[in-house]
């Protein structure tokens, strides 16, 4: 449901110290999810100025406005920003529900930013295409064939964003600490099956929340980017590293036996778990990410990718 109020008001502004570089003022919806928090966090520690908006009052660091995007008048705060980072979905729901969350939500953060002449960033998915694994090459070249409501109100909130002229990212599995709907369902499943899904040698298109994070802080500095770009680590990563820390605290050992997509989707079908859900991590997947890590202006920059992962990653 929409709140009645059509102003986006400032509800406090925290200070929060500079640390290095040149200060980009970024607006960011998005910004108490599993990957904006992070993204929040590694543009304050860069040095840049953020303003988020949040549905409800949050302690949250930096600037903070207190509306509904779909709602709310935007301008005066997209105005006042260099860039727009919209890292807000909706991702359960019924069909409108999904509609509203992500599209007119999408609409009106790129009409404001059209009319503003502000860069626009949005934080999109894989899911667009239709697939779930295999390879996914060239953006620029890869046909969107979204096989979902979600898919389908994640391609139109894309639509709204490129008709704007701004820039879209499209990850395909993210993890880390704070993941709760990718990861760690597989590891349940796969305890309480003592099985592999697909096999021990599955390995996907990923990247942790925070090395996502830290590449889209990267992008801001860039002068241009192309209309689609792919985030992954250029490796992709055994499946087996994602849920072994699962098992080592559960005192269990990885598992022998393998379940075909075909027996897991008899299981968990009847849950509403999907075959393309299954297939993400059940079968291999890799990605040309070279455009998000690697600047074609200047090919130095970013090379081998932003940062290392921390411990923290490590740790689910």
């Amino acid at each position: 449901m929409h709140p009645s109020a059509d102003l986006c008001r400032t509800a406090y502004r925290q200070d929060v110290p500079s640390s290095r570089g040149a200060a980009v003022r970024v607006l960011l919806t998005g910004a108490t999810g599993f990957i904006g928090s992070r993204l929040l966090e590694v543009l304050l520690s860069k040095g840049h100025t953020v303003t988020s908006i949040v549905r409800r009052p949050r302690d949250v660091p930096g600037h903070v406005v207190v509306g509904d995007v779909r709602t709310c008048d935007l301008r005066p705060h997209v105005d006042a920003a260099d860039y727009v980072v919209h890292a807000a979905s909706v991702t359960i729901g019924t069909p409108q529900d999904l509609w509203l969350g992500n599209v007119l939500a999408a609409s009106r953060v790129a009409e404001a930013s059209a009319s503003s002449g502000t860069r626009l960033l949005y934080l999109s998915t894989t899911g667009v295409y239709g697939q779930s694994f295999g390879r996914f090459g060239d953006p620029a070249s890869m046909q969107r064939r979204p096989s979902s409501p979600l898919s389908t109100a994640r391609a139109a909130a894309e639509d709204k964003v490129l008709a704007a002229g701004g820039s879209v990212i499209r990850p395909h599995v993210v993890h880390g600490p704070g993941d709760r709907w990718v990861v760690p369902p597989l590891a349940r499943f796969m305890l309480e099956e003592d099985a592999w899904l697909g096999g021990p040698e599955v390995a996907v298109a990923a990247i942790t929340a925070q090395r996502l994070a830290h590449g889209i802080a990267a992008l801001l500095t860039r002068p241009a980017l192309p209309a689609a770009l792919h985030a992954a680590e250029r490796v992709p990563k055994p499946v087996a590293d994602l849920v072994e820390p699962f098992f080592r605290s559960a005192g269990r050992s990885l598992p022998a036996r393998v379940l075909t997509i075909d027996e897991a989707a008899a299981r968990l079908g009847p849950q509403g778990v999907s075959r393309n859900a299954l297939n993400m991590l059940g079968r291999s997947s890799s990605i040309d990410a070279d455009a998000f890590w690697y600047d074609a202006a200047s090919p130095a920059i970013q090379a081998g990718g932003p940062v290392e992962p921390s411990a923290e990653e490590d740790q689910l």
